[in-house]
C-alpha cells in the first residue's frame, strides 16, 4: 500500500514541476527522463506506417508476358512494362505489367528443368498470359498445351476495329493441333510481331520471327487483346 501511495505522490510531484516549466524545459524534462520509451514509441510507429505503406502501395500482376524469342535488356523490358502499364493497364496504382525472359539453356538440363517446372507451375497458377515466342518454340508449346486459339480475340478485333484486324490478320500463322469433339481440325495461332509498330519503337531486334501467343489458362482475356492491339495500333 505504501508502495501505491509513493507512486501517486512521485506522479502528483512531476506534475507540479511540468507545471512551472516553460515549454522548452518541459521538453528537455520529459526527453531526459522517458528518452527510452519515446525511441520506443517511434520506432514502433515507424515500423506501423512502413508495413501500412508497403500494403497499400503493392501492386498485383494485371498483365504477365513470358518472353522467349531472344534476349531482353533490362531497359527493354522496363519500357515494355511502362507502355503496357499506361496503355492496357490505365496506369493502375493496383496493378502493374510484368515481362520476364523465359530462355532455354540446351547445354545446362538441370536449368531447362527448373525452366519448365517454373513455367508449368505458373501456368498451373493462370499467372502467363502472353507468350513472346520463336516459331519452333511455338510449335513445341502448341503440341505441349501451353498455348491456345486466337480466336475469340481476333473476332472481338475484327467487330470493334476492322482496319487494324486486317492489318494482323496479315502476320497470323497457324499450326494444326488436332481435332475437336466435331472432328473439326484446332489451329494454335500466332501473330507475327517481328515488324510490327510497338517492336520498331522501343528498338527490339530478333535473330528469326517473333509471334505473339495467347497462354492456355490465362483468364485476362480482355488484357491479351488490349495488348496485341497495342503492337499494331498507333500509340499517340
Amino acid at each position: 500500500m505504501s508502495k501505491m501511495y509513493k507512486s501517486k505522490d512521485r506522479s502528483r510531484s512531476e506534475r507540479e514541476k511540468l507545471r512551472e516549466m516553460n515549454f522548452g524545459e518541459k521538453l528537455s524534462y520529459i526527453w531526459a527522463y522517458y528518452n527510452y520509451q519515446i525511441v520506443g514509441v517511434v520506432i514502433a510507429i515507424a515500423v506501423i506506417i512502413g508495413v501500412t505503406h508497403s500494403c497499400s502501395t503493392r501492386q498485383d500482376i494485371g498483365l504477365f508476358i513470358a518472353w522467349s524469342a531472344s534476349y531482353l535488356e533490362f531497359e527493354q523490358e522496363d519500357a515494355l512494362k511502362d507502355v503496357l502499364n499506361e496503355h492496357v493497364l490505365d496506369s493502375s496504382p493496383k496493378e502493374a505489367a510484368e515481362v520476364s525472359l523465359f530462355i532455354v539453356n540446351d547445354d545446362d538440363p538441370t536449368f531447362t528443368l527448373n525452366y519448365l517446372n517454373r513455367m508449368v507451375a505458373m501456368l498451373t497458377a493462370g499467372t502467363i498470359d502472353v507468350f513472346i515466342l520463336d516459331e519452333d518454340t511455338m510449335s513445341d508449346y502448341s503440341r505441349s498445351e501451353f498455348i491456345w486459339s486466337l480466336d475469340v480475340i481476333l473476332n472481338d478485333i475484327k467487330a470493334s476495329d476492322p482496319a487494324l484486324y486486317e492489318i494482323i490478320s496479315n502476320e497470323t500463322v497457324s499450326i494444326p493441333f488436332g481435332l475437336d469433339e466435331n472432328n473439326q481440325i484446332i489451329e494454335i495461332m500466332g501473330v507475327r510481331i517481328t515488324d510490327s509498330p510497338l517492336v520498331n519503337r522501343l528498338g527490339f531486334r530478333f535473330n528469326d520471327d517473333a509471334f505473339f501467343c495467347m497462354a492456355i489458362s490465362t483468364q485476362r482475356l480482355d488484357r491479351v487483346r488490349e495488348t496485341l492491339k497495342l503492337f499494331f495500333a498507333p500509340i499517340p
